[in-house]
């Protein structure tokens, strides 16, 4: 029986949401013998759309599913941008469930992964030479917002000063700061691309709103400015880098002659939770 993939989405009330249709499309391609299956994490996602009618599976409520199907292993991927607050509310909430897990990390993690979204990132830089090029990323009080620095810093390994990366949200470069150093740079047009899985509400709100905007406060200090409308969720080179992930999250799945040496052993594995973590591997039993 192949181990049944979760892929664990934060959701979106938007149009948006077809970039998770896109990725699922590439993901049945990488995995033909995994059962894929999507649950989303948003409590606010999901009550909105309760009241359209559209009911969003919980990652708990999907393994419980897979749990009386008869499976006593699924793989967990984590389709976030970093590993901040929802990557770890998703490992607390998959280890209470009744069937033994392996959590694949968030896009940004390891040194390999920022190389490999910052190579996936090229053709943003290839559109004009003569303009700035803005990631803006959603930003988070967790202690993984230096993921944005960090991942500035390889972006610039890779594209020299014209790489940019702020935040909405948070105390680390706002919209002002970077137009700023855009401006101390000498550029006088910037590209700004949403640094997000979906680009739905804050997108269409923080990015690109006629009021207090990214856009309109790039543009009173004399910037022009073009908007990517679409987020990174569905780029193909996107979606392979979390297949990566997945893989690895299998791969680190015991087979039955290490799980039964648990068992002789006295080891607890009735809630085992397995973090794939590239160039590590940690085996955590939660039972």
């Amino acid at each position: 029986m192949n181990h049944p993939i979760v892929v664990v989405a934060f959701g979106t009330t938007s149009r948006a949401r077809e970039i998770y249709e896109q990725a699922d499309e590439r993901l049945k391609e990488r995995f033909p013998n995994n059962d894929i299956h999507w649950a989303y994490n948003s409590r606010i996602v999901r009550h909105l759309l309760k009241k359209k009618k559209i009911e969003l599976p919980t990652p708990l409520s999907v393994l419980k599913e897979l749990a009386s199907q008869g499976y006593d292993w699924a793989t967990v991927q984590s389709y976030n941008m970093i590993c901040g607050h929802e990557f770890h509310r998703i490992r607390e909430e998959v280890s209470c469930a009744p069937i033994r897990v392996s959590v694949g990390h968030s896009l940004l993690c390891g040194p390999e992964d920022f190389q490999a979204v910052a190579k996936a990132l090229g053709p943003f830089f290839e559109k004009d030479p003569d303009e700035a090029v803005v990631f803006v990323g959603h930003g988070t009080d967790h202690c993984s917002w230096s993921v944005y620095p960090a991942f500035e810093h390889i972006l610039r390994n890779h594209y020299g000063k014209r790489a940019f990366v702020g935040i909405v949200e948070g105390e680390w470069q706002s919209d002002e700061d970077v137009a700023e150093k855009i401006r101390s740079t000498g550029f006088k047009r910037a590209r700004l691309v949403p640094l997000m899985i979906v680009a739905g509400v804050h997108f269409q709100e923080d990015l690109a709103g006629d009021e207090d905007s990214w856009k309109t406060v790039f543009e009173s200090q004399g910037i022009e400015t073009v908007l990517e409308a679409d987020g990174l969720g569905a780029r193909a080179e996107i979606v392979d880098i979390f297949a990566n992930h997945i893989q690895s999250a299998l791969d680190v799945i015991p087979g039955r002659n290490e799980l039964a040496c648990l068992a002789l052993n006295g080891e607890g594995y009735e809630n085992t939770e397995l973090v794939a973590d590239s160039p590590e591997r940690t085996l955590q039993t939660t039972g």
